[in-house]
């Protein structure tokens, strides 16, 4: 089996994000980057197949600028096999649907047995890229995955052919979708936490190369501008009730809660 899991670079969950100048993007000196935690939980689940089956290829891919190459690095050292960059003029600038036709480049020539994508990416919480991409490729979806199967024959033949069965979460539990033939999951969080790149794999991941795919000729049919980012405001000071009747407390608290917090 082949896998291919697209991932996306992000500002750590660590860092504090401040408001660049222009007053529509994020001032990037200092900043960490990262790979975005929903995309490590789906690196990590197609590293578990890789465990269980040796022979099993994983394959990372993301579309950005130079800097991605080290979320990439990142993706080698956990355990990956081998990586894809699509980068050039206006990479950081494409849409989700640029994007998604980007990938779908990747995938054609790559051509994995399931994509695997995060549910969404930390910095814009969009969840459009994965879904965008199965409807470029005509592929199958499958969204909130918190785990997968592959089902068939060890050495698949065109009268039986492998399927994937998709553990998709819902309120109060979970529906199992079964897909024969490539198809797209996007991955909630999995029962195991993404695993750290070990000191060998952080060696073999710095020797790896990773092949350019320039970003020339891809359709983004859809531009998003965005007009203004701004801080969420400050929190005020907090209230402290001291000793006293219990009963006068509450009535005052639910005062508060509805004339100041209007949360009632």
């Amino acid at each position: 089996m082949k896998f291919l899991v697209c991932l996306k670079q992000v500002p750590d969950s660590t860092v504090r994000v401040k408001v660049a100048a222009d007053g529509k993007s994020i001032a990037t000196d200092g900043i960490t980057w990262s790979i975005s935690p929903y995309d490590e939980y789906a690196i990590e689940l197609a590293l578990e197949h890789k465990d269980g089956d040796p022979s099993t290829t994983v394959s990372v891919v993301t579309v950005g600028p130079a800097r991605s190459r080290d979320a990439l690095r990142q993706a080698l050292a956990m355990g990956c096999d081998d990586a894809t960059l699509v980068t050039g003029d206006g990479a950081d600038g494409l849409g989700p649907l640029g994007i998604a036709n980007a990938l779908k480049g990747v995938v054609e020539e790559l051509k994995p047995d399931l994509v695997l994508c995060g549910k969404q990416a930390s910095d814009d919480d969009q969840g459009f890229v994965g879904p965008a991409l199965a409807e470029a490729l005509g592929w199958p979806h499958v969204s909130q995955v918190t785990r997968f199967e592959i089902v068939g024959p060890t050495a698949p033949a065109p009268a039986e052919p492998r399927s994937a069965e998709a553990w998709k979460e819902t309120e109060g539990g979970h529906e199992v979708w079964k897909t024969t033939g490539p198809a797209v999951l996007t991955v909630q969080k999995s029962a195991k936490d993404p695993r750290y790149p070990s000191l060998p794999g952080i060696m073999k991941a710095k020797k790896k190369e990773i092949p350019e795919r320039p970003l020339a000729g891809v359709e983004d049919p859809v531009k998003i501008e965005i007009v203004k980012l701004e801080p969420p405001p400050a929190r005020g000071g907090g209230k402290i009730f001291k000793d006293g009747d219990t009963k006068a407390h509450a009535a005052e608290l639910a005062t508060l809660l509805r004339d100041e917090a209007k949360v009632l």
